[in-house]
């Protein structure tokens, strides 16, 4: 027989012989309720017990010769064969435990404490003995305290080192053998048992060991007595003596019904010891739990016999029905429902489905002790111990009335809120019967809200089911639970109907409008596209596209596609960005934009190698709704190169006038020289000669003098004239009240000599040059009291802002002039009378004029003859009127 390196190798039997040892070994195997079974160094199956037969469905024959991964996981017995290899390096003497689930042969799983001890013979690995525990749900949950440590050795070990006491009888009653567990759990030598008779080993030295010495006795020598099986007696050893410790014990005894014992007993005690204690844990959480539910007042949580009797109660059980514990134990739980409820056996199913389910959850109306109703909600819970056995339920009802009466309040609102909807709506079932209907609804559906109300919608309009895409659209929302649409013409109602579906686990809501106008319109819509594609076909110098909320093109068409790489074909069915470049894309989606939400926009752009100007407006309905936009595309390639070539031309010229004002300048500058030097020798002429001239020579000295001091000021003007641009003051704000008064303050001996009467506005803050500004004013008013006829001046000066320009304007009652001279008036040296009737250069209202137009403003005048004259003109206002 195989033994492990090390072990005694003193025979387990004594003195026997191998062949009475080997029938022992076999009698021992058998009777030891664990699984047995041997492998071969290879892994294979060489001997089983029948437990592992039972526990695993197999033949004897089926497993023997069969690889162990018939039973066990691969990645199980790697585990196995590591855990082998590493003791048998080390040579260690300790067994090895695992634990693991074996497969059956109906393909269930079994789960196992397997303890492991390898067969060595002559320094050399020849297998390994197996001991297989079937882990019950009681000893996983023992497990979870504190694992039981149990050994099972080989056949050999398991006898000596297991922690299992074994004692054999013979059919006399005399102990024929005791292992070494047993001494140690009792204090005792083995010699004090062995052929002794077994009732007196009880009577006089191991029932004084227990601390229920006569329950133990009693119990053993009975089934002595009847020679029958105890399969679970547990007893506590006391351990009052030095050697004995203190245990709990369980006891197993089996009549050997064949073999060298036949007729006497094989008796095993297991140490629970750890079971109990888990087990006294188990019991205190319990009383915990119990204290626990005993304390929450917030639920009623009691238990129901299995005929739903109450057989206890808790606080909140107390507080939530009005019963104290004694007037409800004993009364059955549905004393709790209401009158209806009980006549309609609402209990009785509740318990029905618990039992059959496990769990039943009901909301309801339930009855307190008072009478007073409470709105619940229920949970009542089958309970069944480990075997299986059905011991009662678990009820917990907790009081919803507030939560209820919130959710009618809700379901109210909800009410209000639907028949508020403007859209029509209804919603069905998941039977797809009508459960609310609103007034737009029963408008639509020509059915009364009673009528309707719990009836199937394919009843009511039977013609529905042929419909492909309303049948479709209800059963996919429902199975799919994903919103679905549709529209279509329904000739029933006569009207088209746009539907859109949403599910929920209750049904279908669903909001549908009559939309035939809109269809309507859009037929109408399609007879303007065929007169618009017309017009455009027929667009000159250009292309003309339609285009709907998706920027997609509807209408493409005009003579301009003749220069593009695109025909109409290309556009339309098309969206935008698919069909142009993404620069060209991307210039145009503003103006689709603004066509869209109402605007008009154009945009200037490049494409094929041409320039083009996009104008986009949108399209309206007869109620001014946008449904679509339509853009149309000028190819202005010749129009932009007659700009470029007027704008060369126009710099040009801006160039040449430049040249001629610095020319005017320098010319102008260079005549004061003569000028002066003419003026010089008129008047010593004047002061030397002036008694020699006669009566003639005078008035041609006169002549020449009236001259040179008419081209002095004609000289200075042109000067002044050629200086706007040159020599003007950079603009800043400049307040109009000051420059006028500062003027009025300069004209006032003309004012004076006039009787004149000037009334002012108050007038704003402009940009501009405060000194130019100053000189128009001083220039208009000065003509306002010139040419003022007759009459004594009347001049009114006031102003009207319009955007960010400001329009000043000076009227006069004065002799007024031609309309057809209006224009000539701001000619350089342009007068419109003789020098004998008004003084002057003629060259005032050019300076006005170019000193109004530096500031980027206009200057006009208005006038009839013996009506007066306005003279207007527009400066920009200041950026921060409060400077």
């Amino acid at each position: 027989m195989s033994t492990r390196a090390g072990a005694n190798e003193e025979g387990f039997w004594r003195d026997v012989d191998d062949d009475v040892a080997l029938h022992r070994y076999q009698t021992l195997v058998d009777t030891i309720a664990d699984g047995i079974y041997q492998l071969d160094a290879d892994g294979y199956f060489v001997a089983v017990n029948n437990v592992i037969l039972e526990t695993t469905g197999y033949a004897r024959d089926e497993l023997l010769g069969e690889h162990v991964s018939l039973l066990f996981d691969d990645a199980d017995i790697e585990r196995i064969e590591r855990e082998i290899e590493s003791r048998l390096e080390t040579n260690g003497d300790d067994i090895a435990t695992f634990e693991l689930a074996a497969r059956t042969a109906d393909g269930d799983t079994v789960p196992f404490e397997l303890r492991l001890n390898p067969l060595i013979e002559d320094s050399e690995f020849r297998g390994t003995i197996g001991v297989a525990r079937d882990r019950s749900e009681k000893e996983r949950r023992q497990d979870t305290v504190e694992s039981t440590k149990a050994s099972h050795e080989s056949i050999t070990s398991i006898i000596d080192k297991a922690d299992i006491g074994v004692c054999v009888l013979t059919e006399d009653s005399e102990v024929a053998w005791a292992d070494e567990t047993l001494e140690r759990y009792f204090g005792l030598e083995r010699a004090d048992l062995l052929e002794r008779n077994s009732w007196t080993v009880i009577d006089d030295t191991l029932k004084t060991r227990f601390a229920d010495p006569n329950r133990f006795a009693e119990t053993i020598l009975s089934s002595y007595d009847d020679n029958i099986y105890i399969d679970s007696f547990e007893c506590r050893v006391s351990g009052d003596r030095d050697t004995v410790e203190e245990r709990w014990l369980k006891y197993q005894s089996k009549p050997i019904e064949s073999g060298e014992f036949a007729g006497g007993r094989v008796e095993l005690y297991y140490d629970i010891t750890d079971q109990k204690q888990s087990e006294g844990a188990l019991q205190e959480s319990k009383e915990e739990f119990e204290s626990l539910v005993d304390a929450v007042e917030e639920y009623a949580i009691f238990r129901l016999d299995t005929d739903g009797h109450v057989i206890s109660w808790n606080r909140g059980a107390q507080n939530l029905k009005g019963y104290d514990r004694e007037e409800i134990l004993g009364e059955h739980f549905s004393t709790f429902y209401t009158s209806a409820d009980r006549a309609e056996d609402v209990p009785k199913r509740n318990l029905e489905t618990a039992t059959e389910k496990g769990s039943v959850e009901d909301e309801g109306w339930r009855v307190r002790k008072d009478g007073a109703r409470f709105w619940a909600n229920v949970t009542i819970t089958e309970i069944r111990d480990d075997d299986g056995t059905h011991r009662g339920y678990l009820k917990v009802t907790r009081d919803m009335t507030t939560r209820h009466k919130r959710e009618q309040e809700l379901e109210s609102e909800l009410q209000r809120i639907l028949s508020r909807i403007s859209d029509a709506f209804y919603a069905v079932d998941v039977e797809y019967r009508f459960t609310h209907v609103n007034e737009r609804a029963a408008e639509l559906l020509q059915h009364s809200e009673e009528e309707l109300l719990g009836e199937q919608l394919w009843d009511v309009f039977p013609d529905l089911v042929d419909l492909d895409e309303v049948w479709d659209a209800f059963h996919t929302a429902l199975e799919t639970q994903e919103p679905t649409s549709y529209e279509l013409y329904y000739d029933t109602l006569d009207f088209w109907v746009e539907a859109n579906l949403y599910p929920s686990e209750t049904g279908i809501s669903v909001y549908f409008r009559d939309v035939t106008r809109r269809r309507e319109r859009e037929q109408a819509l399609e007879k303007s596209e065929q007169r618009y594609r017309t017009l455009a076909e027929y667009f000159p110098n250009g292309v003309v596209m339609l285009f709907n909320h998706d920027l997609e093109y509807t209408l493409a068409a005009g003579q301009g596609f003749d220069r593009i790489p695109v025909a109409p074909a290309d556009l339309e069915g098309y969206q935008f960005h698919d069909v142009w470049p993404d620069e060209t894309a991307d210039a145009i989606k503003p103006a689709l934009d603004a066509a869209l939400n109402g605007e008009e926009q154009s945009v200037e752009l490049e494409y094929a190698g041409r320039e083009w100007v996009l104008y986009a407006v949108p399209i309206t309905d007869s109620r001014g709704d946008i449904f679509a936009g339509v853009t149309m595309a000028h190819d202005i390639t010749e129009r932009k190169e007659n700009e470029r070539k007027l704008e060369k031309t126009i710099s040009r010229l801006e160039e040449s006038n430049k040249r001629l004002e610095q020319f005017a300048y320098a010319a102008s500058h260079d005549l004061q020289e003569p000028l002066r030097m003419v003026s010089s020798y008129l008047q010593l002429i004047e002061r030397r000669y002036a008694d020699e001239f006669d009566e003639e020579g005078e008035e041609f000295l006169e002549f020449a003098v009236d001259g040179a001091d008419r081209m002095r000021n004609m000289i200075e003007g042109l000067l002044a004239y050629s200086r706007i641009e040159t020599e003007g003051e950079p603009f800043e704000p400049v307040n109009l009240d000051s420059i006028l008064e500062s003027v009025l303050e300069d004209l006032q001996l003309q004012i004076e000599e006039t009787n004149a009467e000037i009334t002012t506005e108050h007038l704003p803050r402009v940009a501009g040059d405060a000194s130019q500004l100053r000189q128009v004013f001083q220039n208009l008013l000065s003509n306002a009291l010139e040419y003022s006829g007759d009459e004594p001046p009347q001049v009114h000066v006031d102003c009207d802002q319009r955007g960010r320009e400001w329009t000043i304007s000076v009227r006069d009652e004065g002799v007024g002039m031609d309309p057809d001279d209006q224009d000539r008036i701001f000619e350089v040296f342009e007068r419109l009378h003789g020098r004998e009737e008004h003084s002057g250069t003629g060259i005032g209202l050019a300076i006005c004029q170019r000193v109004i137009e530096r500031h980027g403003g206009d200057i006009w005048v208005d006038s009839e003859p013996g009506a007066g004259t306005t003279f207007s003109f527009t400066l920009p206002a200041a950026r921060n009127p409060t400077q």
